[in-house]
């Protein structure tokens, strides 16, 4: 040891002899106190994370796809209408009123027989000619009494009597008349059959003459007035057959078969039909409407697929399509352009190909590229 470390070590103590702190003690020190504070947090901090694991395989059901003939429909609104129709019209202009039977007015649907009183026209003046010639009347026929009285006692001319009798007979000639102008405001049912109402008409209403308050459908092989999109115009042919349902329903009313289908497109960009009914068991009463389902040429050698395996998406329709990738089943949303509907199905142009397995039920849940698990039955999710 040199004179300087041994002078080093000589100063290590104090004035007083006591140890002295070097800075290698020092350091110690603050390493120690550095060590101690981390233990807290070293005791709160979490466990580090688990790896994830693949997520679950989702259960599917899968079609494998191949080309079949398909039979498209096309499903459009119409409404019944009769072969046979008599109309109600008005004829003069009045307020409105209706027997107890209407009190709220004329309603499709309702039975009517012949003759039957369905509406009354109330012109004021015709009530009061009426009334004033009946007055009239009554004054003509007391007077031809008194004058008939005094004839038999002798104290009046027969000339007399029969000037009292003429002045009857008139009183009774303008009564009658008055009550006939009253009676063709009656608007009475000119056939039986059912009322068929366009326009409904409140009571006491003011009305013009020549309004047609309702029609009567009054027999003869029924007839469906429809309306297609002007875009499905070629698609239609006479002699199509035609279903009846009602809306919401899957069960036929009846059936029929195209007649007519109008050349001209509408302002709507509507295409107006009508279609002869062969069976009209279930068909709606005339002026009420039905659904019609067209069934359209078949299509042959057609892929076709389930509604319910369609999703949407902000690029158009697409189906999940089932492949093997690493040993496991995953799925590829793949884009299609669809065609004709029917039965449930929907015509796929393009994106498909015989032989695909698609995901048929399940495919609301899914994701391009999820695991999946083809299970027999409703997969879970599914409709």
């Amino acid at each position: 040891m040199n004179s300087r470390e041994a002078k080093d070590c000589k100063d290590t103590k104090d004035f007083r002899g006591k140890p002295r702190k070097t800075p290698s003690t020092l350091l110690a020190l603050l390493s120690l106190v550095s060590l101690l504070s981390l233990l807290p947090l070293t005791a709160c901090s979490p466990a580090p994370a688990a790896v994830p694991e693949d997520a679950p395989a989702v259960p599917v059901r899968l079609e494998k796809m191949a080309r079949t003939t398909f039979q498209p429909t096309l499903s459009v609104l119409g409404v019944v209408r009769p072969g046979e129709t008599a109309e109600v019209t008005v004829t003069a202009g009045g307020r409105l009123r209706y027997p107890a039977r209407f009190a709220d007015g004329l309603t499709t649907g309702a039975e009517v027989r012949a003759g039957e009183l369905l509406a009354r026209l109330s012109l004021q003046d015709a009530e009061a000619s009426l009334a004033e010639n009946r007055l009239h009347l009554r004054v003509a026929e007391s007077e031809l009494a008194r004058h008939r009285k005094a004839f038999e006692a002798g104290v009046e001319a027969a000339v007399v009597l029969a000037a009292a009798e003429a002045e009857a007979e008139l009183a009774r000639s303008r009564v009658s008349a008055a009550e006939g102008r009253l009676s063709r405001l009656d608007l009475r049912a000119p056939v039986s059959g059912r009322l068929i109402v366009d326009r409904r008409v409140p009571p006491e209403s003011e009305v013009a003459a020549g309004v047609v308050l309702a029609r009567i459908a009054a027999g003869g092989d029924p007839e469906v007035e429809a309306r297609a999109a002007a875009a499905d115009r070629d698609l239609l042919r006479p002699g199509l057959r035609v279903r009846f349902v009602a809306p919401g329903a899957r069960e036929p009313l009846g059936e029929g078969t195209i007649r007519e289908i109008s050349p001209v497109v509408e302002a709507a960009g509507t295409v107006p039909l009508v279609v002869r009914v062969s069976d009209a068991a279930g068909l709606p009463a005339p002026g009420e409407g039905v659904e019609l389902r067209i069934e359209l040429d078949a299509r042959p050698e057609t892929i076709t697929v389930p509604e319910d395996a369609l999703v949407a998406g902000e690029s158009g329709s697409a189906v999940f399509v089932a492949q093997r990738g690493r040993g496991k089943s995953v799925v590829r949303r793949q884009p299609v352009e669809t065609g004709a509907r029917g039965g449930g199905r929907v015509e796929i142009l393009r994106g498909l190909s015989a032989g695909d397995s698609v995901v048929i039920g399940g495919a609301s849940m899914l994701a391009d590229h999820d695991l999946i698990a083809p299970v027999e039955g409703p997969a879970e999710g599914a409709p």
